[in-house]
């Protein structure tokens, strides 16, 4: 018994010297990261193309629930305007372990307590290129004084990054991939990971294994036909709800990581992810790239604004606690995604009452 008493001490001393290494290390304290594990098989369902495969409409079973039109949001209501994002897998919830902490309820939440008439519709879909997000906008039910939300695609610059010169305009993930997204973590290293020093250890035994899988520049990268691809589908969906009477603006990236990135915050990106080099460089610069690009290309000529989400993401001292990996959000991530839509739809004096005071 004695022993046992004496192993539990030392363990708890370890622990407590581990977690102060960590705080000098990273200038954040551990926090344990709970991720959904999401089972895409069920509510992932092959559709003909360009969609090749979709959201299932009225899928509802734990953290995931989906309307009848097929998005991660809740039904339609009638007689009221609606904000609609339409983003990729951060805005989609990817790892969200709780639903209720989603950003776009949030959002609403927000909306409602200060005498705002809008909806907010997350028109997300995890995996999604340009292309089939252009499907997506223009089979929205857009009407005058709706507010849509836009970004230039970066799951294109993934794929157009890995296939090099075999890639072509509109080639998608296939939806075997994003079934393989799938994940269950064993319950052992669930466990390790609820003390610093398990997953401290975790990461020390796995390192040669689980993490190498990057994303790799295959030869003859196509950046110039990628921009040109992206600004044809950007301008159609723009001209789509111009044509509806919608207001559009663009929002930004919302990565942990920065186009220049200081000690300080590389030493908060090791504590997001301990690999996060073979992620970031090299390959980030045509995230921010495709963004900036894009933006100037099809919405700064028609002078439409461009939410800085980032910028209230970063002058967090905290950043580095909001996240689950480099690009998904935990549930306080979401709710600073919320905070910040929120301040930026004023600051750009798009919800209704300001038009109409304006």
């Amino acid at each position: 018994m004695i022993y046992l008493v004496l192993f539990i001490l030392a363990l708890a001393a370890a622990e407590i010297t581990v977690r102060k290494l960590y705080v000098n290390k990273h200038g954040v304290p551990y926090h344990c990261k709970h991720v959904g594990e999401y089972p895409y098989n069920e509510f992932i369902e092959e559709c003909p193309p360009p969609l090749h495969w979709k959201l299932k409409p009225g899928y509802g079973r734990g953290q995931m629930h989906i309307n009848s039109l097929g998005f991660r949001a809740p039904e339609l209501k009638e007689n009221i305007r609606r904000i609609w994002l339409v983003g990729e897998s951060e805005f989609f919830g990817a790892k969200l372990p709780r639903e209720d902490g989603i950003w776009f309820r949030r959002l609403q939440q927000q909306l409602d307590k200060n005498g705002h008439q809008y909806q907010v519709i997350n028109a997300s879909v995890i995996g999604y290129n340009q292309q089939q997000m252009q499907q997506v906008v223009c089979s929205l039910p857009l009407a005058p004084g709706d507010i849509l939300l836009l970004r230039p695609n970066m799951n294109d610059v993934s794929i157009a990054y890995m296939q090099g010169k075999e890639w072509q305009p509109g080639n998608s993930w296939p939806l075997q991939f994003i079934h393989k997204l799938q994940s269950h973590k064993p319950w052992y290293l669930k466990l390790l990971d609820r003390s610093c020093l398990g997953m401290l250890l975790r990461r020390r035994i796995l390192k040669k294994g689980e993490r190498k899988n990057t994303f790799v520049r295959a030869a003859g990268f196509q950046w110039e036909r990628l921009l040109d691809y992206q600004e044809k589908y950007l301008q159609t969906m723009l001209d789509y709800a111009e044509d509806r009477g919608a207001r559009v603006a663009f929002f930004s990236h919302v990565l942990s990581y920065k186009p220049k990135i200081s000690p300080q915050e590389e030493a908060g990106l090791s504590a997001i992810q301990s690999n996060w080099r073979e992620f970031v460089e090299g390959w980030s610069e045509y995230q921010f790239g495709i963004v900036d690009e894009g933006y100037k290309r099809t919405a700064a000529p028609r002078g439409l604004p461009m939410l800085n989400l980032a910028g209230h993401i970063w002058r967090r001292p905290d950043y580095s606690l909001l996240y689950l990996d480099l690009v998904h959000f935990n549930a306080q991530g979401h709710a600073v995604l919320a905070e910040a839509l929120y301040d930026e739809l004023l600051a750009g004096c798009l919800l209704a009452e300001q038009v109409e005071n304006s």
